[in-house]
C-alpha cells in the first residue's frame, strides 16, 4: 500500500473555537452546465490541455464499444466471453479539469439514495458539470445507509476512518489508496481524555461525534455519551440511555464505549456539568478533500495486493460477483471508475477479486481499490436530455439500489499547492 512520505500543506482540525481550514483549490465558476462541460481548462499548461491519454488496452475483448462523452472523459463498454463479464469503464483524464467528489446520501452518516438520485442532486446544487458517477462504500442497514469506512466532502467529515482502506484525494484532486486515522484530545476541567475515532462509534475506545454527522448520535447500549457546548463550552450534560443524544449545532458530543477501560467510564460519568472543555480532533496522515472507504486494496505499486482469494470469506473474495472498482492509473493523471456486472448468466457472472486486480492492472491501474458490489453495482451518466441513469445492468430485481454514498465525476479545475505531496 502507498505511503505518503510528506508532511501534510493543507489541513482540517475540528476544534472549540473554530474549524481552522487551509484549502489548495480552486473551482472553475461557471454557471451553465453545457458551457462548463465543454469549456477548455485555461487553467492547465497548454501541453497538458494538448497530450491526450493513450487509449486503454482492449484485454482481448470479444467486444469493445467506446464514447467521448467529453473532453478527457471516455465511456467504454467491455465484453469478453471467457468470463463472461460485462465491464463498464468511464476514463477520467483528470488534466482536462476532472474532479471525484464524494456525496454522501442526506448529506449526513444516516441516509441512502440511488447514485442517479445522487449525482443529479449535486448538478443541481452546485451547476457544476457532472459527468456521472459509482457507487462507492459498503454500509450499514441498521442505522440505514452509515458507510463503513470514512466519508469526507469538501473537508468536512460525515464519517471517520476505521480499519479498512481508503479512497482519498488531497486539495489538488490527486487519488491516493491508503490507510487513515484520527488523533484528538478532549480537556474536561484539567483531565485530558485521548480522543481515538471521529464521527465512529468505537467499542473500546472513546469516540468524538460532531454535527456532520447529523442531529444525534445513534442508539448504543452500554455506553456514556458526554455532551460537550455553549459559549465557553461546558460539560451540559452525561447520559447513559441507550436512545442516543443531540449533538449541539456548537458542540460535540463525546461517546465513551462498552467496552472501554472500567476507569475512563468512571471519570466521565463523575463529571462536573459546570466543568469547562476543549477538544481538538485531526485526520492524519492528511486531511483529504474527498474520501471514501473501500475494501480490499486490489493493487498497489503495480502488483496484486496479497490475500486477495480469502478477504472478506470464502463468500466473497473468491466468488463471482458484481464488482465496482476504482484504479489509479498514469501517475494519478488517470482515473479508472470500473463496474463489472454479475449474477446474469449468460451475459455476465460477475469477478472475484483476483481476477478484478487483474483487470484493472490490466487497464494499466497502478493502484486500485475494490468498493462496494453486489446488487449496488452501479454506474450512471447523464444522458443528451439531462438525465442520469445506470449504464450497466444492476443485479438487484428493482434495478439501482439506494446507497450510502457515491463517487461522482465533476469538472472542476483545481489550483494550488498540492497538500502532502
Amino acid at each position: 500500500m502507498r505511503k505518503r512520505g510528506n508532511a501534510p500543506t493543507s489541513i482540517v482540525v475540528a476544534t472549540s473555537s473554530a474549524v481552522r481550514v487551509a484549502r489548495c483549490t480552486a473551482a472553475v465558476a461557471i454557471g451553465g452546465w453545457c458551457v462548463l462541460l465543454w469549456a477548455s481548462c485555461a487553467g492547465l499548461p497548454a501541453a497538458s490541455r494538448e497530450r491526450a491519454l493513450a487509449p486503454l488496452p482492449t484485454l482481448a475483448a470479444d467486444s469493445v464499444r467506446t464514447d467521448t462523452i467529453g473532453p478527457g472523459l471516455v465511456h467504454a463498454y467491455v465484453w469478453l466471453a471467457r468470463g463472461p463479464w460485462a465491464v463498464h469503464i468511464l476514463d477520467v483524464d483528470r488534466s482536462a479539469c476532472w474532479s471525484a467528489v464524494a456525496v454522501k446520501a442526506g448529506g449526513q452518516a444516516v441516509g441512502r439514495e440511488r447514485p442517479s438520485e445522487a449525482v443529479r442532486a449535486l448538478a443541481a446544487r452546485t451547476r457544476e458539470a457532472v459527468a456521472g458517477g459509482v457507487n462507492a462504500d459498503f454500509f450499514s442497514f441498521e442505522p440505514p445507509g452509515v458507510p463503513v469506512g470514512p466519508h469526507v466532502t469538501g473537508e468536512r467529515v460525515v464519517t471517520g476512518p476505521g480499519d479498512r482502506p481508503v479512497l482519498a484525494f488531497d486539495g489538488l484532486g490527486t487519488p491516493f489508496i491508503g490507510t487513515f486515522f484520527a488523533r484528538g484530545v478532549a480537556f474536561l476541567g484539567d483531565q485530558p481524555v485521548n480522543v481515538d475515532v471521529w464521527n465512529r462509534r468505537s467499542a473500546r475506545g472513546l469516540a468524538l461525534f460532531d454535527p456532520s454527522w447529523g442531529p444525534a448520535t445513534d442508539t448504543a447500549s452500554g455506553a456514556v455519551e458526554v455532551t460537550l457546548g455553549g459559549s465557553p463550552p461546558t460539560v451540559i450534560g452525561v447520559d447513559t440511555a441507550s436512545a442516543g443524544v443531540t449533538i449541539p449545532r456548537n458542540g460535540v458530543v463525546l461517546v465513551v464505549g462498552r467496552d472501554a477501560l472500567a476507569g475512563l467510564r468512571r471519570s466521565l460519568l463523575g463529571l462536573e456539568r459546570v466543568a469547562s472543555a476543549r477538544w481538538a480532533v485531526a485526520l492524519e496522515p492528511f486531511h483529504p478533500r474527498e474520501a471514501v472507504g473501500g475494501f480490499p486494496v486490489l493493487v498497489a505499486d503495480s502488483v496484486l495486493a496479497a490475500g486477495l482469494d480469502s478477504a472478506g470469506g470464502a463468500g466473497f473474495g473468491p466468488a463471482r460477483h458484481p464488482r465496482t472498482a476504482v484504479g489509479i492509473a498514469a501517475g494519478g493523471r488517470r482515473l479508472l471508475l470500473v463496474t463489472v456486472d454479475g449474477r446474469q448468466a449468460p451475459y455476465s457472472d460477475g469477478m472475484t477479486l483476483r481476477e478484478l486486480a487483474e483487470f484493472l492492472r490490466g487497464l494499466g491501474a497502478a493502484d486500485a481499490i475494490n468498493l462496494d458490489g453486489g446488487g449496488s453495482t452501479a454506474l450512471v451518466l447523464r444522458r443528451p436530455d439531462g438525465s442520469y441513469a445506470p449504464v450497466n445492468r444492476p443485479s438487484d430485481r428493482e434495478g439501482e439500489r439506494a446507497v450510502a454514498n457515491t463517487l461522482a465525476v465533476v469538472r472542476r479545475c483545481a489550483t494550488g499547492r498540492e497538500s502532502g505531496r
